[in-house]
């Protein structure tokens, strides 16, 4: 509930306190003899902009329940509808993304408990530390000019990648190059989102390494490797499924920047293009839908934890 409020209040409530109309945005100084005011008054009607505040939030909170979002005041589509064309292109960039980072950090968080205190751990911990800090809208520019630009190993531009002699590519051939345009972009996510991870495994690890359970195992005599890769990754892995549920969430939410800067017509790249246009209903819907992703997502992740930890049980 909170946080459907708070997105009433950004795009609802302080355009109105301030004093700012979207609607005269879209409205050119004269059409067909009309005057402006009166052709800003009509769109104020059709987009709900001329009614109270109170009333305003009974119409939003309906459409979020119906999930009848709107008409986008830039694109005159539903808002719905753009928001489902757009939804499966940031899946394809994020949920990829998520798997390979989490293998990354798995397989560098095994090298650094594996090798604690020595340099390789230290460099594999002060890399994945650095990457949380880099900013990606930065790093991405460079990383975009360094290899889709300079190198040309890949793709910079979506209409480029998946046409051919001015007609567009179809079936397997088309998702092959759909695929080589994103694997830039995947990559990119991929660096800059398994620093979390790695460290949350690797401190676990080490933790467990000199926990009493695994002294035992040495006691009896068990390969130092079984006890690694068998007895201590099972239990140092719990947490790191947990922040996985947590990185997908925001994930989706965070790849607004990435989007823009690799060109990827998303949700996220929806998100900028509206901010830009200022366009309420789209804002709002856009902001809706993800967040609204992230809070299932955390819900569905509190359901299954017990069955990921079995030390866990709800009352």
């Amino acid at each position: 509930m909170g946080v459907v409020i708070f997105n009433f209040v950004i795009f609802q409530v302080l355009p109105t306190i301030y004093g700012i109309n979207p609607a005269e945005l879209y409205v050119p100084l004269t059409y067909k003899g009309l005057p402006r005011s009166e052709l800003v008054q009509a769109l104020d009607r059709q987009f709900g902009l001329n009614l109270p505040l109170d009333e305003r939030f009974f119409v939003y909170m309906k459409s979020l329940l119906t999930f009848h979002l709107g008409i986008s005041m830039s694109y005159q589509e539903p808002v719905i509808t753009l928001i489902e064309q757009r939804f499966p292109v940031t899946a394809l960039l994020v949920i990829p993304s998520l798997i390979l980072s989490t293998i990354l950090a798995l397989v560098l968080g095994l090298y650094s408990i594996s090798r604690q205190g020595k340099i390789g751990d230290v460099a594999v911990s002060f890399t994945s530390i650095m990457t949380y800090f880099i900013p990606a809208f930065w790093l991405g520019e460079i990383v975009l000019y360094f290899f889709g630009f300079y190198l040309r190993i890949f793709p910079t531009n979506l209409a480029e990648a998946i046409t051919a002699n001015g007609h567009s590519l179809e079936g397997f051939v088309y998702w092959i190059n759909l695929m080589k345009f994103l694997t830039l972009p995947i990559l990119f996510i991929t660096v800059i989102s398994y620093g979390v991870r790695n460290i949350l495994f690797r401190n676990n690890g080490v933790e467990l390494m000199g926990s009493n359970f695994v002294n035992y195992l040495r006691a009896r005599g068990i390969d130092e490797r079984k006890i690694l890769y068998k007895h201590v990754t099972r239990n140092a892995i719990i947490p790191v499924v947990t922040r996985v549920g947590i990185d997908i969430a925001f994930l989706f939410a965070g790849v607004v920047f990435i989007e823009d800067i690799f060109n990827i017509p998303g949700l996220g790249r929806l998100l900028v293009r509206a901010a830009e246009n200022l366009d309420v209903p789209l804002l709002g819907g856009d902001f809706y839908v993800i967040t609204l992703f992230a809070v299932v997502i955390l819900l569905v992740l509190d359901l299954i934890y017990p069955l990921i930890d079995p030390r866990v049980k709800y009352e």
